[in-house]
């Protein structure tokens, strides 16, 4: 039996990048997916491709950046699924500045909403539910700055990062003993439309070298599967010759 049979997830920031490999990954191994981002269009592929596994696929199209928007898109999801087991709030966003001097407040703002309050929004949806019944999981995607902060990564998105870890760490305190458990993953460099903000975008012959989708879906996969007594709080991921 596949590994994620009789499952349903629900994946932000699914259409590209990470969450498209972390979407792809699930449905092969037998999950059912709402998938939630801004790109119908895209959606729409990624759904396909799913299906195309025998599972079903939900196109929840939402900018998570507006509350009431996140709180539609888990309704759709609920409505199309019904229960949902496994939270992935994977959705992210960086800009070009990042240091404190070039970072405006809008921007700082923008990330934060972004890149930590949505994943608090959707976690706050679906927690109660999955503490009444004993049974969910949730993983929130950061980054390698939740455990190093850098300016590289700019102090918006750092500080946004961090944030996830202190999510993850309450969300465990509060839900563990419910039979509820929540994992943060902390990829390092990877090779998503994210780059492209960058002030000097690496080139391609150096993406090759970087942490690719599939390989987070893989990671999303094991958390996942993993039996319910067991909780693998956090995973740290490096490109191995970068």
């Amino acid at each position: 039996m596949k590994r994620l049979h009789g499952k349903t997830m629900l994946i932000t920031g699914a259409s590209s990048g990470f969450g498209r490999g972390i979407a792809l990954a699930c449905a092969e191994e037998g999950a059912d997916l709402a998938l939630v981002g801004r790109d119908e269009g895209r959606l729409s592929e990624v759904a396909e491709a799913a299906r195309s596994q025998g599972g079903r696929a939900v196109v929840c199209v939402a900018d998570i950046g507006d509350e009431a928007q996140v709180y539609a898109a888990v309704e759709r999801a609920r409505a199309a699924l019904g229960r949902i087991d496994v939270l992935v709030n994977n959705a992210g966003m960086n800009v070009t500045q990042r240091s404190i001097a070039d970072t405006s407040a809008d921007q700082w703002r923008q990330l934060l909403n972004v890149n930590l309050t949505a994943a608090f929004l959707f976690t706050k949806a679906l927690l109660p539910e999955m503490i009444a019944r004993e049974a969910g999981t949730i993983i929130n995607v950061a980054s390698r700055a939740a455990l190093h902060p850098h300016l590289a990564g700019g102090v918006g998105y750092s500080t946004s990062k961090q944030g996830m870890d202190a999510l993850t760490q309450v969300t465990n305190e509060e839900a563990n003993r419910h039979g509820v458990r929540a994992c943060l993953l902390c990829p390092g460099v990877g090779n998503t439309p994210l780059l492209d903000r960058r002030p000097t975008p690496p080139p391609p012959e150096q993406r090759l070298k970087m942490l690719q989708p599939e390989d987070l879906g893989a990671v999303v996969v094991l958390v996942a599967s993993m039996p319910a007594r067991v909780n693998i709080e956090l995973v740290s991921m490096l490109p191995t010759r970068l």
